[in-house]
């Protein structure tokens, strides 16, 4: 496992200035006696306040979903059953004749996901200049060389929003991440800080000071870091970056000239799935606006001042796999209205092993809360006509799903338009029918999705010539 530190990247050096940081977030100073026990109370209160609000949560989402299956079953009885209008019902009957044993086991493991394809994946270590402690993944065929992998243009995939890099990988040959590899890209995952592991140099779980970081960190720190190191270890001057959803936000953070527009030089082509820039309609949901009244006084004595809601991973360890799944896709179907209309049913066990994840309750309240993106509508202070981004922006690609409720694709898309003469937009693309997860799991993504990502990267990429072409883009 190799490890790699990115402290000596500074905040003079990429220019970082954060947008009213002191009223956004607490700052925790060295523990003593009466801050530690400041800070058990409020985990105690916390913590029954989150196992009620949690189990809310649960018993709400098991009840729709109970009703809805009673649905299926009355329709089926009377020869009008659900399943049948599947997009892609035939397709998924047709996979199952091909599956054996290995398939049906559910771990979360990228790499044994890896090698039922013919691939591998090896993990690394990132030290980001806060002395986080962040995982990366090389997904690589175990056939080549380190001479041939040279020859791949290297590629960094970041996740979303209460989920991990295994996200870019349960869906088989269909996965993101497995199908750029087999392409010819040379492609990295990053797993933002804390996720399944909360490592950090200095500071412990019960340390607050641990927790005292929302997405601009991500973008302005865990980013970079990813950035360095895959350039460092690659030996190359730029990459591809292919984010979804809260990863595109912290891109779009970081990339603009508030923070580090000194990091676009770095990338030669962005390519966003499911852009979180301007909040959907889902934020007006009651349970969502019920956050968003708190003040950010009584939202830390609810939802505490370390992890959010940590009692979802504490859950994960011991109930089944496939109960763990059930519920997470049952709660996570109720809170966003996701549906797996086009998913493959049997891979759901795997997607949803990789979240929830490990995120600061300070996160969930930049997302949500009083002053947060929720009230904001967007991820920056403000929306104004003045640009958001520089010449050094890299290109970017979108692609938007048209019945996202979550984030709304296509006003970043008027932005860009009207407002942001640096940018080089080189694709948008609004994909009927798909939601918000479907850019990563739907059955078709692959066409949909992932051969227009696999072009756009290689349409942008640098020093193309030193590179293998990847599979069909000779022509770009």
């Amino acid at each position: 496992m190799n490890i790699y530190s990115s402290t000596e990247s500074s905040e003079t050096e990429y220019g970082f200035h954060r947008e009213s940081d002191n009223e956004r977030i607490h700052r925790y100073g060295e523990q003593t006696i009466g801050s530690q026990l400041y800070c058990y109370a409020h985990r105690a209160i916390s913590v029954v306040f989150t196992v009620s609000f949690l189990s809310s949560l649960l018993t709400a989402s098991i009840a729709t979903d109970v009703a809805g299956r009673i649905r299926d079953m009355i329709l089926t009885a009377i020869g009008k059953p659900p399943s049948e209008r599947r997009p892609f019902r035939s397709i998924e009957k047709e996979r199952m004749k091909y599956r054996n044993s290995k398939d049906k086991i559910i771990v979360t493991d990228i790499n044994y996901y890896a090698q039922l394809v013919g691939l591998q994946a090896k993990q690394f270590m990132v030290i980001t200049e806060d002395r986080f402690v962040l995982q990366l993944f090389r997904i690589m065929d175990p056939n080549e060389t380190e001479e041939e992998r040279s020859k791949r243009y290297p590629v960094l995939l970041i996740h979303g929003l209460l989920q991990s890099a295994g996200a870019f990988c349960v869906n088989e040959e269909s996965s993101l991440a497995f199908y750029l590899c087999k392409s010819g890209y040379d492609v990295w995952l990053g797993n933002n800080r804390c996720g399944f592991s909360y490592d950090h140099l200095d500071y412990k779980y019960n340390d607050p000071r641990m927790w005292e970081w929302d997405v601009r960190d991500m973008g302005s720190k865990d980013l970079p870091g990813f950035v360095d190191y895959v350039l460092r270890h690659t030996k190359t001057e730029k990459i591809g970056l292919v984010c979804h959803s809260q990863g595109t936000a912290q891109t779009l953070l970081a990339l603009s000239r508030y923070y580090i527009p000194e990091l676009g030089e770095k990338i030669s082509g962005f390519c966003g799935l499911a852009p979180a820039v301007y909040a959907g309609p889902l934020v007006d949901r009651k349970f969502f606006k019920f956050i968003r009244y708190l003040p950010p006084r009584l939202y830390r004595l609810a939802f505490g001042i370390h992890a959010f809601i940590p009692s979802m991973l504490i859950l994960r360890r011991y109930i089944p796999h496939r109960l763990l799944s059930y519920l997470s896709y049952s709660m996570f179907h109720f809170m966003f209205r996701w549906t797996d209309f086009r998913w493959d049913r049997f891979l759901e066990g795997r997607m949803f092993q990789f979240s929830p994840v490990y995120i600061s309750a300070e996160s969930m309240r930049w997302w949500l809360g009083q002053d947060g993106f929720a009230t904001r509508r967007c991820i920056f202070e403000e929306e104004t006509e003045d640009s958001w981004y520089d010449d050094r922006c890299p290109p970017m690609a979108l692609w938007i799903a048209e019945n996202d409720s979550i984030v709304d694709g296509r006003r970043f898309v008027r932005r860009l338009q009207n407002h942001e003469p640096h940018v080089n937009v080189v694709r948008t693309k609004v994909i009927p029918m798909y939601e918000h997860l479907d850019v990563l799991w739907a059955i078709d993504a692959p066409d949909q999705v992932g051969v227009e990502v696999k072009e756009a990267l290689w349409m942008t990429a640098h020093d193309r010539s030193r590179f293998r072409c990847p599979t069909e883009c000779e022509e770009l």
